[in-house]
């Protein structure tokens, strides 16, 4: 009976959690998309706000919300990234995300930027740049970004289904950090925001 009840709490608490995160992306997709339409993130031109609806995501899956294991990385490494122009992007080697996901192994490299080490809204961000088995089938062909905060614990949720594009998917005038080499996925990440200026859509 002990047995059975403590079960009951753990699927109860499960799908709790599950339906908080997809209350979480459903306002995360609202806000995303409104930066683009009020013109807040002056990525679109004013013809183009004209015609936007909204970005077009991949339903929600729980799948792709998984807990990683984060492992510090105690150098401060520089990472040289190449962009969508000829621009070189620094970054720092913050650590690493460990994680299964579809069943595979995976791992992240997280990268801090010492350029907004003094900004007083953006000093603690992190990038996760990644690409997976959808780039140029679905998502957008350069790979997709997700965004943390420092410090990070030894226990992080990773939302998929949270992921962005970077604006050079969107407009020529931006210049986007390509991921690394190593932060690609081996599955298909159906999750998250959809690729290239095709993921606009009217209501």
């Amino acid at each position: 009976m002990k047995n059975t009840l403590t079960l009951l709490v753990l699927a109860i608490s499960l799908s709790l959690f599950a339906q908080d995160q997809e209350q979480q992306s459903i306002e995360y997709r609202k806000e995303l998309s409104l930066e683009y339409k009020s013109g807040e993130n002056k990525v679109l031109t004013e013809r183009e706000k004209k015609n936007f609806g909204y970005l077009n995501f991949y339903d929600f899956d729980p799948e792709f919300v998984v807990v990683a294991r984060f492992e510090p990385l105690a150098n401060t490494e520089e990472l040289q990234l190449e962009t969508s122009t000829t621009r070189i992007a620094s970054y720092v080697k913050y650590g690493y995300l460990h994680f299964t996901l579809k069943g595979k192994k995976c791992k992240l490299l997280v990268l801090s930027s010492p350029s907004l080490k003094d900004d007083p809204e953006y000093y603690n961000y992190l990038s996760v740049y990644f690409t997976d088995q959808t780039n140029g089938k679905g998502s957008y062909k350069v790979g997709r970004y997700m965004d943390l905060r420092s410090p990070l614990s030894e226990k992080v949720i990773l939302n998929f289904n949270n992921t962005y594009n970077p604006y050079c998917a969107y407009s020529k005038r931006f210049s986007c950090p390509i991921p690394p080499v190593e932060n690609h996925l081996p599955v298909k990440v159906t999750a998250g925001v959809q690729g290239g200026f095709r993921s606009f859509r009217k209501f």
